[in-house]
């Protein structure tokens, strides 16, 4: 029962991992970006580098437009200089967007400055997935950098700083290059968009930790880490613990650092790993004033809300001479306030001076109101000013006031004072002077325009201006329609308090039942929230609308992570009425969500009356697992091939039928889900021992996650095994042909290559080695890979077809007795009830029936002639279990050098064969290839006691797959190189054993 349940386990957490699968794009919204196009013709003029005999494949290019070639050598530059890094397979040519719409920006702008935009040619390389790339990539950065401010030295011979503007891998770069103090002095700005910074998506292979490792170490040094404590909450004070001024102690202090998120559109990056603790300003898109939108990797560069945005912010920087010269300013201060300005939220300072309201013989109307819901609408526009007046003695038990317009004009400007109101019999009520509250104004996105709000603590602002009498909201004269929203109330009224639903069946809670007509603001605060996976879903259902239209816009704010703030709109037209609120990443540690939850406001309609509702997401919670944690699923599939090993090796020992060489045997096991629940426990041990080389996984998620993940690498793990299988059984011919093809060997050169590797398995090593000697480790594994699998196909081939032959027709015969069984027992009742009678006058022996021809022992001679077969397909079958599992380990292995084996071959294809690529698992490969091949010389297993110390290292691997490589995955090769090494070795050691003892 106890089995039943742990396969019931395992299944359902294979169709948890697929059913996250199928709703990853569960919170996805359709593509709104608008393509940015170009205003001419797209030239990129090559910028002569001296001394890059390095790097003579990548290159520096100047973007400018037009028919007429222009070489950038020979012109007079006065523009700021934009050096713009491509990602992981990024073209240079995605500068287009950016440099386009600056050039159009420079020549439409009355103060005569523009940007000079240049970008970097790094050959679309996989710089996320091979991290030999980084570092080259790193020291051409610095060479473009001195080229750049070459071409400025010698037309203007001025000084100028640059900003370097990085998209994916190129992001890491651009902070890397900053390193080196020569460079780092001559940069402004860094823009990180959609960039992992502080840790790559998958940690592939040493040369990426490494280059991570690094830049971390330097940074810690030389730069503030601004990281979130228990005292942290964003959502009241976003600035908290942003440096406005440079630390002279830390000498990169200086350099503006912005990150931008993609956000649930970009799956290849996800929210968590944008922002890093070394960042000035973090945003995602989706909170990006004029953007409020999500951008998938790709198109994040060449989005053109975000786009413009980033543009009008390095323009907002930059200050021009009296020579026309074009700088940026130095000043990190500003730097600050202009970037949270374009990034963050409109900064409107309180402004001290009074402003004087002309009378009413200008023409405007005054109007006071003390409603607690109201609404106007000028469905024609305004053609005088409006003034309408709310009397803050009525409102001061209420507390808060929300004031809400919304245009299709910007109402950028002043348009909400407070003031003191006086009365004559010719004027009646109206403010004489009023002072602006325009820094209180707040912008979030709308359908097809914006919605400005305010919203007043009634209480707090009378503290500091008893004389006001009045809130004065003036609206101007304008053509376009335009609307005046106010919603006063308790603010215990609107904040809803939940606690987030724990791991459970989706049951829905109502929260509010119907919200009143008129009510355009309320909030819910969520406790609870502190992983990065469980999601909460709300369903917003409008109950009555009217005439208006179903909308609501949502605002969601972690307090813990900053800048991680999202918008949300729905409408009548959005497929989904859903928000769904998770959070990036895990809370600090004693952080109290209690105190500072994750808050959800809440604008909507007056005009609409609204059911709100809310249960924990299945669906978004699972597909945010796979989203967070799919690459740990290496590391478990590696435990659980380890186990299999290790059960395999221990049937071998000891069955005497050899039950083993089943398809299944060791697959379906439980125990590997036993020490996952024990690496956790150890883990805690292991993170206080203080000497230990490498230090474990220190991320802390709840236990099913774990679980989720090893269960799916259980389940591909049997499908693995069975494909290996059957593949070998039924089309082992037709792999063999594709194979050959693969390695471009003829069948005569493949049938010696087989003779001379059976007849000497050493060969098999000495040929690979060579391979991976010759080129890289990643192309030797894989020819390896596939050669073992010859050498499996060609050496069981046989026995395999014959035993898959007797298996079918055991089934066959069996269907057939039950058939001729079930027949014979509707026509003799006699047989049926097993009469009882005395035979030889001994009662109580049971009567046996004979077969049709009344013999009796052709069931019994059928059957030792099946067991016979059956032994001889078993003693021919008895190591293909073993050399599977070793074959499945191997291809682990050459998978993790995918990357290496990619840049190897695109380096010959374009003629760079002498290109520098560092090869980080050359060792280990020539050491796994060296076992294999003394595995398959001595025959490979043998029965021998020795094999139990074997099983016990087998046991310690596989927690240390779970405790040391769920992260940093390429660390999986190590291990495999291990266990390869402790399997050959005891082989070794046996067999000298028996050679000293006969």
């Amino acid at each position: 029962m106890f089995r039943n349940a742990t396969v019931l386990l395992i299944l359902a957490s294979f169709l948890c991992f697929l059913y996250g699968i199928k709703n990853l794009f569960l919170e996805v919204e359709e593509n709104a970006c608008r393509m940015t196009y170009m205003f001419g013709v797209p030239q990129f003029s090559k910028v002569n580098i001296k001394d890059n005999s390095e790097f003579p494949h990548y290159g520096l290019f100047y973007y400018y437009e037009g028919r007429i070639l222009q070489d950038v050598n020979r012109m007079k530059l006065k523009g700021a200089p934009v050096i713009f890094v491509p990602g992981n397979a990024g073209s240079y040519k995605q500068v287009r967007s950016l440099a386009s719409v600056a050039l159009r920006k420079g020549m439409d702008n009355d103060r005569g400055i523009h940007m000079d935009y240049f970008t970097v040619n790094f050959e679309e390389q996989l710089s996320a997935l091979y991290g030999g790339y980084l570092e080259n990539q790193k020291l051409f950065l610095r060479i473009a950098i001195l080229a750049v401010r070459t071409l400025y030295k010698e037309a203007n011979n001025v000084d100028k700083s640059i900003i370097l503007v990085g998209h994916s891998m190129g992001g890491k770069v651009a902070q890397a290059v900053i390193q080196d103090p020569a460079i780092a002095k001559y940069i402004n700005t860094i823009i990180f968009i959609s960039s992992p910074i502080d840790k790559p998506v998958v940690n592939f292979d040493p040369k990426i930790n490494e280059f991570y490792s690094n830049t971390d170490g330097y940074f810690h040094n030389k730069r503030t880490t601004h990281l979130p404590n228990r005292q942290t909450n964003v959502c009241l004070n976003y600035q908290d613990k942003i440096p406005h001024q440079g630390n002279e102690s830390k000498i990169l202090d200086n350099i503006l650092m912005i990150s931008m998120g993609g956000g649930n559109r970009d799956l290849l990056v996800r929210d968590g790993l944008t922002t890093s603790q070394y960042n000035d300003i973090h945003a995602m898109t989706s909170s990006i004033p004029k953007v409020w939108l999500s951008c998938d990797h790709l198109s994040a560069v060449w989005c053109l809300q975000l786009v413009l945005v980033i543009n009008r912010f390095i323009f907002g920087i930059s200050v021009i001479d009296e020579n026309k010269n074009v700088f940026f300013s130095p000043d990190k201060y500003y730097r600050t306030q202009t970037a949270i300005n374009y990034f963050v939220k409109p900064l409107n300072k309180p402004k001290s001076n009074e402003v004087y309201f002309p009378k009413l013989n200008s023409g405007s109307s005054w109007q006071e109101d003390s409603k607690i819901a109201f609404r106007k609408v000028f469905k024609n526009g305004l053609r005088a000013d409006y003034n309408h007046l709310l009397p803050t003695a009525k409102y001061k038990e209420l507390k808060k006031i929300y004031i809400e317009i919304d245009s299709y004009e910007d109402f950028e400007n002043d348009w909400v004072f407070g003031c003191t109101a006086h009365r004559t019999e010719a004027s009646g009520l109206y403010c004489q002077k009023g002072t602006s509250l325009s820094h209180f104004v707040q912008t979030i996105p709308s359908h097809d325009n914006y919605r400005y709000m305010v919203l007043l603590d009634i209480h707090r602002m009378l503290k500091y201006y008893p004389d006001w009498t009045h809130i004065l909201v003036r609206l101007k004269p304008t053509n376009k329609p335009t609307s005046l929203k106010i919603d006063a109330y308790s603010v215990e009224d609107r904040k809803y308090k939940i606690k987030a639903p724990k791991f459970s069946l989706p049951k829905l809670k109502t929260l509010v039942n119907e919200t009143v007509m008129g009510t355009i603001h309320t909030g819910v605060l969520i406790e609870g929230l502190d992983e990065p996976f469980p999601t909460v879903q709300f369903d917003i259902e409008p109950v009555e609308c009217g005439d208006d239209e179903f909308g609501v816009t949502a605002k969601i704010c972690i307090p813990w992570a900053r800048g991680f703030n999202r918008h949300i709109h729905l409408t009548h037209d959005t497929k989904v009425k859903t928000i769904y609120v998770n959070v990036p990443f895990s809370t600090p540690s004693g952080y109290n969500t209690t105190q500072n939850p994750v808050t959800l406001d809440l604008f909507l309609n007056p005009s609409c009356r609204y059911k709100i509702s809310y249960q924990f997401s299945i669906a978004g919670t699972f597909s945010k697992i796979v989203q967070e944690f799919y690459h740990w699923l290496p590391a478990h599939l590696t435990a659980v091939l380890f186990l299999v090993l290790r059960n395999q090796i221990v049937s071998f020992q000891n069955s005497e039928d050899a039950l083993f060489v089943k398809p299944y045997a060791g697959f379906f096991q439980s125990k590997s889900l036993y020490i996952v629940t024990g690496c956790r426990l150890l883990k805690k041990l292991l993170l206080n021992l203080k000497f230990l080389p490498i230090s474990p996984d220190t991320s802390n998620y709840s236990f099913y996650v774990s679980i989720i993940i090893h269960g799916t690498a259980i389940v591909l793990s049997i499908v693995s095994v069975f494909s290996i299988w059957t593949i070998l059984t039924f089309h082992g011919n037709i792999l063999h042909k594709i194979a050959l093809k693969l390695t471009r060997l003829s069948t005569a050169s493949s049938e010696i290559l087989m003779k001379v590797v059976t007849t000497l398995p050493l060969s098999f090593g000495v040929l690979f080695i060579s391979i991976s000697v010759g080129t890289c480790s990643g192309i030797g594994l894989t020819l390896a890979t596939i050669f073992y699998f010859l050498v499996i196909s060609n050496a069981y081939k046989d026995y395999l077809e014959n035993w898959a032959w007797d298996k079918a027709k055991g089934i066959f015969k069996r269907i057939r007795q039950k058939i001729r069984s079930t027949s014979k027992n509707k026509g003799t009742v006699a047989l049926s009830q097993r009469e009882i009678i005395a035979v030889d006058g001994n009662p109580g022996q049971e009567l046996i029936p004979n077969n049709e021809n009344g013999d009796t022992n052709e069931l019994d001679d059928s059957n030792e002639v099946a067991n016979e077969e059956k032994c001889s397909y078993f003693e021919g079958l008895e190591n293909v279990a073993f050399h599977i599992t070793m074959l499945m380990l191997l291809g682990i292995m050459s998978a993790l050098n995918f990357g290496l084996s990619v840049a190897w071959i695109k380096a010959k294809y374009q003629g760079h064969i002498h290109e520098h690529l560092p090869d980080p698992f050359i060792i280990p490969t020539i050491i796994t290839l060296t076992c294999l091949s003394v595995l398959l010389q001595l025959g490979a297993p043998r029965k021998s006691s020795g094999y139990h110390y074997v099983a016990i290292i087998l046991y310690l691997c596989v927690c240390g797959c779970i405790l040391f490589c769920q992260e940093i995955v390429y660390r999986l090769s190590y291990l495999i190189t291990f266990v390869y090494v402790c399997v050959a070795l005891q082989e070794v050691c046996y067999n000298f054993y028996t050679l000293m003892h006969k």
